[in-house]
Formats: structure tokens, sequence, C-alpha cells
């Protein structure tokens, strides 16, 4: 059973932020039972700029005691949501468990589970969405971005000219946010990195937005 955590009774739902963000940001048929799941729950929903290694961000303020989810406003809504429930189950775990269990173990995947099974129907996903998410709830991954396929349904595709990660050839230098990196080896879902300025090694995303030096090297 989910943790109840109730919102200051003498509040209103419909004065709140979270019911804004919510009616603009996910299908509109997923939209009162998102707004019944967030009765159980006191939190603060933030926008975000569209970060490129993630999608949502949920985390807990010792200091205020306050829960905050933070979501990528430029993302489709059917990604929206999805990455909505996933950090609300995120703040369910903290909730029930406190810190001692696995980000993404099986609580958050069990959390994640049975929040979305009552998303699952034709109302609020098309048909080839909804069997790419049956098939992806049989054992949830901690990023949408590591199951391709529901990952390429859910985003749109890519700016025309725009390179991603998985697109730039192996040993060729890449550019995200001023910062030079060169692309070492390709895996499934992400791709091994190498940062001059840094002499740091990273894991990067294959969808992630990149550009390309002037010289082109």
């Amino acid at each position: 059973m989910l943790s109840p955590f109730l919102f200051d009774p003498l509040e209103s739902l419909l004065a709140m932020p979270i019911y804004a963000i919510l009616q603009e940001h996910i299908p509109i048929a997923a939209l009162n039972y998102c707004l019944h799941l967030t009765k159980s729950y006191r939190f603060k929903l933030e926008l975000s700029f569209n970060r490129k290694s993630k999608f949502g961000h949920y985390r807990f303020l010792p200091a205020t005691k306050t829960h905050v989810i933070s979501i990528n406003k430029g993302l489709p809504k059917p990604m929206f949501l999805l990455t909505f429930i996933h950090e609300l189950a995120h703040m369910e775990v903290m909730l029930t468990h406190g810190r001692q269990v696995k980000p993404h173990g099986h609580h958050w995947k069990f959390a994640f589970t049975q929040m979305m099974l009552p998303l699952l129907n034709n109302e609020v996903f098309t048909a080839e969405v909804l069997a790419a998410l049956r098939k992806h709830f049989k054992n949830p991954k901690a990023s949408l971005s590591a199951d391709p396929l529901l990952f390429n349904l859910l985003m749109p595709p890519s700016t025309p000219g725009q390179l991603t990660v998985g697109e730039v050839e192996e040993g060729a230098t890449f550019i995200i946010k001023n910062r030079h990196f060169v692309k070492v080896k390709s895996r499934r879902t992400r791709a091994l990195c190498y940062e001059p300025a840094s002499q740091g090694n990273y894991l990067i995303p294959l969808h992630v937005s990149v550009n390309l030096p002037a010289d082109g090297t």
C-alpha cells in the first residue's frame, strides 16, 4: 500500500502550481488519475530546463523536510507522464524505506509499476507505445533511455542536422555545452567518452544531442 502523506486540508489542489503543470504537460486522459495520486503526497513540482543527461529528478531536502520533483519542460506529454510517475515512485520509496534501499532496486520497481498500471490503456498511450510499455514494466529500467525501443517511440526524432552521440564516429571529437569530448566506444545505450580537459572518462547516453567542432575534427 502506498504510504499516506497528505496535503494540508486547507490547500486547494486546483489553486496549486502542480495542477497547472500537469494539465499542460501530460495526456489529458491521465490528468484525473495523476491529481488523485498527488493527494497522497506533499511535494514541490518544478519545471527544469531541458537537461541532456536526465529527464527528471527527485530530491529530499532534510533541512526543510521538503520533497522536490523537477522534470524537463520540453518533454513530449507521454514522456513527461512517465518521468513524473518515475520520480513520484522515488518519493514513495523514500517515505516508506528512507535511504536504506537502492534507488532503482526492487522497491522502486514495485512502486513505479503499481503507480503506472492504471495508466496502461489506449486512452493514454497509442497501441504501439502501450505494447512497448507492457514489455518495459516486466522489469522497468532506471532510465527510459536504457530501453531503446520505448525511448524511440516516446521521444521525437532529433532536429534535422542535429547529431547525437550515437551518430558520432568513434575517435571523433564532439561538443556538449562548450565541453569537448572524444568518443571512444559505443555500448548498448551509452558511449564511453574521454574529456581531454579533465582527463576523465564518461558514459554519455547515445540520444544526447551534440555539436561538432568548427574544423570538423
